[in-house]
C-alpha cells in the first residue's frame, strides 16, 4: 500500500479531515436533481371571439396554450379551448390555476360579462374549466388575482365598477362578493369607464386608472370588500388605460391613451398613497403628427427597463428606469412587424419580448439586449387570430 495512503488511513484527524473535504466537495457539486431539465413552461394566450375594437379578423376558439422553447422561444400549439371573448387573464400564485375575463355585455341573456377558472395539468399545460360566474357587470377589462390566491379583482369597463369574486380552494369561482363603483354617486357611472387593477409587487394595495375621469385610485381589499385608500387625478383628457409598478414599489407607472404619454408617480408602498407627479413622457417619436392611442406598459423582469405599446401609431417604446429616482430616459422605438399591440408579454428569463398583434393575426418575437434594453425583431412569428393577451406558465 502506498505510504501517504498508509498514513491517512491510521491517522483518524486526517482521514476525518479529508472526509470532511469529499462530502463538502460533493455538497457543492451541482445535484442531479438540481441541474435537471426543469419542467416545462407553457404560454397562455386569448383572443376576441365576438367583437374586435379596430377590425381584423376573429378567433374561432378564443384561448390557446403554447409549450415555449427556452433555447430559441418558438411556441408551439398544444390545445385550443372555445371561451367567449378571452381579453384578459391571470395565473394563480399557486400556478395550478387560469383564471380569465370574458369581454361581454350578455352572459347568460343578462347584461353582464362573465369570469372563468381553468385548471391546469402541469405536465401537458393543457386546461379544463372548472366554471364560468357572472360579474352582474357589462364588458370587463383587466382581472387581477390577490396573493393569497383567495380573491379575483376584475374592472368593468361599461359597468363603471370594480368587482371582487371569492376563489375556492378547488380553484373555482364564487359568486360576486363585493363591488364598488369606480365614481362617486353625484357622477354617472356612464361616464366612468375603469381600465386597469395592479397589485402592488407586495400585494398589500391594488391600483387602478378611470381612462373617463383620469383617475388614478388605491385599494385595500378587505373581507372580499375594496377599501379606497388614495387617489389623484391627471389633467383632463388623458385618459389613464394601464399601469405598472417599479419592482421597489416606490414608483407607479401610467401609460393614457388619447394622449400616448406615461406618467410616473412617487408612490408610498406601506401607506398606500400616491405621491407627486415626478414625470410625464410621450411614448411616440416627436415628429409623429397622426392619431393616438397608447395601449400597454410593463417592467422588465431585470426591474432596469420599461416598454409601452402604442395601437397609433403602430410601435413599442422602451425607456431606461432611473434605479434612485423612477425616471425614465428614452431607449428607441420599434415598428417592424407590430400591428395594433394591445399587449405585449415577457418570457421567464426577460430575453425575449413578445408582441401580440391584434389585427396582425400574430405573436411576434423580439430579443432585448440585456445591456441597453434594445429589441431587436428576430423575425419568428407565431399565427394566432386576433391575439389580445398573453403569459407565461412556468414549472412549479
Amino acid at each position: 500500500m502506498d505510504k501517504k495512503l498508509t498514513h491517512l488511513v491510521h491517522s483518524p484527524s486526517r482521514a476525518l479531515a479529508a472526509w470532511i473535504l469529499a462530502a463538502a466537495c460533493l455538497f457543492l457539486l451541482p445535484s442531479p436533481l438540481a441541474t435537471g431539465a426543469s419542467g416545462p413552461t407553457f404560454v397562455y394566450v386569448g383572443a376576441y371571439t365576438t367583437s374586435q375594437m379596430g377590425g381584423g379578423n376573429l378567433n374561432p376558439n378564443g384561448l390557446s396554450v403554447f409549450r415555449f422553447d427556452p433555447t430559441n422561444g418558438a411556441l408551439s400549439l398544444v390545445q385550443e379551448v372555445r371561451s367567449a371573448n378571452p381579453s384578459w387573464a391571470v395565473l394563480a400564485p399557486s400556478h395550478r390555476f387560469l383564471y380569465v375575463t370574458n369581454e361581454v355585455a350578455d352572459y347568460e341573456g343578462k347584461k353582464s360579462g362573465s369570469a372563468e377558472a381553468y385548471a391546469i395539468d402541469p405536465k401537458t399545460g393543457m386546461i379544463h374549466l372548472l366554471n364560468r360566474q357572472s360579474l352582474n357587470s357589462p364588458i370587463p377589462s383587466q382581472v387581477a388575482i390577490d396573493p393569497t390566491g383567495r380573491h379575483l379583482v376584475v374592472s368593468s369597463f361599461i359597468g363603471g365598477e370594480y368587482i371582487v369574486l371569492p376563489i375556492g380552494a378547488d380553484g373555482r369561482l364564487g359568486p360576486v362578493s363585493g363591488h364598488l363603483a369606480s365614481a362617486p354617486e353625484s357622477s354617472p357611472q356612464a361616464e366612468s369607464r375603469p381600465h386597469s387593477v395592479v397589485f402592488d409587487p407586495v400585494g398589500r394595495f391594488i391600483a387602478t386608472v378611470n381612462i373617463a375621469t383620469d383617475k388614478i385610485q388605491i385599494y385595500r381589499l378587505a373581507g372580499g370588500s375594496l377599501k379606497l385608500v388614495s387617489e389623484t387625478s391627471l389633467p383632463k383628457g388623458t385618459g389613464p388605460r394601464h399601469l405598472a409598478f417599479g419592482l421597489s414599489g416606490k414608483h407607479l407607472y401610467v401609460i393614457s391613451q388619447p394622449s400616448a404619454t406615461v406618467t410616473v408617480f412617487a408612490f408610498d408602498p406601506a401607506k398606500g398613497q400616491i405621491g407627486k407627479t415626478l414625470q410625464t413622457i410621450s411614448t411616440v417619436p416627436g415628429d409623429y403628427k397622426g392619431s393616438l392611442s397608447g395601449a400597454e406598459i410593463a417592467i422588465h423582469p431585470s426591474g432596469n427597463f420599461l416598454y409601452a405599446s402604442t395601437r397609433e401609431p403602430n410601435s413599442i417604446v422602451g425607456y431606461r428606469i432611473d434605479p434612485s429616482t423612477g425616471l425614465l430616459s428614452l431607449i428607441g422605438f420599434v415598428t417592424e412587424g407590430i400591428r395594433t399591440p394591445r399587449n405585449f408579454a415577457f418570457d421567464p428569463s426577460g430575453k425575449w419580448l413578445y408582441v401580440e398583434n391584434q389585427t396582425g393575426d400574430n405573436i411576434a418575437q423580439f430579443e432585448i439586449n440585456s445591456e441597453t434594453g434594445q429589441l431587436k425583431p428576430t423575425g419568428r412569428t407565431t399565427p394566432t387570430i386576433a391575439p389580445v393577451v398573453m403569459l407565461f406558465r412556468t414549472a412549479e
